[in-house]
């Protein structure tokens, strides 16, 4: 079986900065944010992101750094308006999104129609 990271609410698949510092810190690349200062506020009042991705991890979500860190911190690796869970499958897989709610599909959860 592979897991599979998704998010399960509306808003979009982000993670939390200490998610993205776990990440580096098992050995996946991200790229530190220049301007990072994390005395300076947003109009919302969130300091500046802290990586260029933005909380946004543009990764394979089998990735097992990814996987490992979403069940290491659990509700802590979510990034705003996000609920990270894990799906597992056991084949291929595409991931569905509608508003930032996404959901694991496989061949199996397809009603195919034979004519």
């Amino acid at each position: 079986m592979t897991k599979v990271v998704y998010n399960s609410c509306y808003g979009g698949f982000c993670l939390s900065d200490e998610a993205m510092d776990r990440m580096v810190e098992l050995g996946y690349p991200l790229q530190l944010n220049s301007k990072y200062n994390p005395n300076n506020k947003s109009e919302y009042g969130e300091s500046s992101q802290k990586y260029v991705c933005c909380g946004y991890v543009e990764c394979e979500r089998h990735n097992p750094i990814l996987v490992q860190v979403v069940e290491e911190l659990g509700d802590k690796a979510n990034g705003d308006y996000a609920t990270l869970r894990i799906a597992e499958v056991s084949g291929p897989y595409r991931i569905d999104e509608y508003d930032g709610s996404e959901s694991v599909e496989t061949p199996d959860s397809y009603e195919w129609i034979t004519p």
